[in-house]
């Protein structure tokens, strides 16, 4: 299973356009975007995460301010950021099977499925 992670990380590196490099965290955020969810909480994180090696992948849909924000990091770093914002279901399972970390940034969740997936993947 380590082994199939660390290549379902290399993927996504070159599918995102990252470099691959299993060494690097990368770090996932995957959900609708939506105050709930919390996507200005990551996107204000992101500076910080900057300061360390370390490639954040975004991907999620909902209300413009918040897709400009992710699109804005995605400008700002663009060797180590990368945001899609779109939904695509495949997408985000290859995002949580490749990342290593995942942000669950939500001010609350009733169920929290996002938290699930992660760890069924191992992420």
């Amino acid at each position: 299973a380590i082994a199939a992670k660390a290549l379902n990380k290399e993927a996504l590196q070159a599918a995102a356009g990252l470099p691959v490099d299993r060494k690097i965290p990368l770090v996932a955020f995957v959900g609708r975007l939506e105050e709930q969810k919390g996507p200005d909480v990551m996107a204000a994180a992101i500076p910080q995460l900057m300061e360390e090696d370390v490639q954040i992948v975004l991907l999620g849909t909902g209300k413009k301010k918040f897709e400009l924000m992710l699109m804005s990091a995605e400008e700002k770093y663009p060797d180590k950021v990368r945001a899609v914002v779109k939904f695509n279901a495949a997408l985000a399972h290859h995002i949580m099977a490749g990342a290593d970390l995942l942000a669950v940034t939500s001010r609350f969740e009733p169920c929290g499925l996002i938290q699930l997936q992660g760890m069924r993947y191992g992420t």
